[in-house]
């Protein structure tokens, strides 16, 4: 499929993209200087027929309708969407940097850690975002008053964790996402990556919740301490058993060096059983910003900046 521009934006050249169905590329506005920095991403759906392909257009719409509802900094702003020749794509920001997935060498498979104070601020960044879409209020036409929507983000993985060379922290990809606006029978009940997937959700004992996301977000600060991956078998089912047996308590998981209250939001967090995690992202935010490490944010931004400067080549992935 030859593309040279959807809609008002020209296609500078494809992108990296960890998914066959969709395809990601640099673009610029047409009224952009020709010789500027591109500064907009097309993620477009690749044509398709039958039932596998009506679930991924209508998790893509949800997807759309969400980014262009949200108005938050760690969120990818949407421009603009479309459909040219059948090909139904969403314009956004841009995010020149790198992945949390490349910063921890996740890809090079020479995985490393960050300093304790660079995992809070990351940590605290991703919990104001998870705390607005889980909170994000739409109004209901039946009864004209506004109600949560129900939004949960599962898939909290470093790959959705975008790093940009000022230090500014996003977090990405909401087509794994379920919120009252997609229908039921287009929910992908394990949709996720399922290194990051809670346990309650692999043995099916309960169904996503904002307990869930937690979970991701406490694998991910667990991975930026430890410097390792924290589920990595052979296969997803040998990955999905290690998280139904995980043990926060057992020596080989344990971190050295954290404060008190760093380590309380890692043992919480990661724990089996949903009703012992935080209840909202809102309390992890705060017990995050009570920790030693939180005083050294505006640092923690700079050197992480510098790091991700280091790492990125300039393509970001955000699928």
């Amino acid at each position: 499929m030859e593309l040279q521009s959807l809609g008002t934006y020209r296609l500078v050249r494809p992108l990296a993209t960890r998914s066959a169905s969709f395809r990601l590329y640099l673009a610029r506005h047409e009224d952009d200087p020709e010789d500027g920095a591109p500064t907009y991403v097309v993620k477009l759906l690749l044509p398709g027929s039958g039932p596998d392909h009506a679930h991924l257009l209508a998790q893509f719409e949800h997807e759309i309708k969400l980014l262009t509802s949200f108005n938050h900094p760690g969120i990818p702003a949407a421009h603009g969407d479309g459909v040219k020749d059948g090909v139904r794509f969403l314009v956004m920001d841009y995010v020149d940097g790198c992945d949390l997935a490349a910063l921890l060498g996740h890809d090079s498979g020479n995985p490393r850690a960050v300093t304790r104070e660079i995992a809070v601020y990351v940590m605290g960044q991703l919990a104001d975002v998870l705390h607005h879409i889980h909170t994000f209020e739409v109004l209901d036409p039946a009864t004209n008053k506004f109600g949560e929507l129900g939004v949960l983000h599962r898939d909290l993985s470093p790959s959705n964790v975008l790093l940009s060379r000022k230090g500014n922290v996003l977090l990405a990809d909401y087509n794994s996402a379920v919120s009252g606006w997609l229908p039921r029978e287009h929910d992908m009940a394990q949709a996720g990556t399922t290194a990051y997937m809670a346990p309650e959700r692999i043995v099916g004992t309960a169904p996503a919740s904002v307990q869930s996301d937690l979970f991701g977000m406490a694998v991910v600060l667990w991975e930026m301490l430890k410097g390792q991956r924290c589920f990595k078998a052979e296969d997803d089912l040998k990955t999905m058993d290690a998280i139904v047996k995980f043990d926060i308590s057992h020596a080989s998981r344990r971190l050295a060096g954290l404060s008190a209250k760093l380590g309380d939001i890692v043992r919480k967090n990661l724990d089996r059983d949903p009703a012992r995690r935080y209840s909202t992202a809102y309390q992890l935010l705060q017990r995050l910003a009570q920790t030693p490490e939180a005083s050294a944010a505006e640092r923690a931004q700079s050197e992480l900046a510098s790091l991700v400067r280091e790492v990125s080549h300039g393509n970001p992935r955000l699928l």
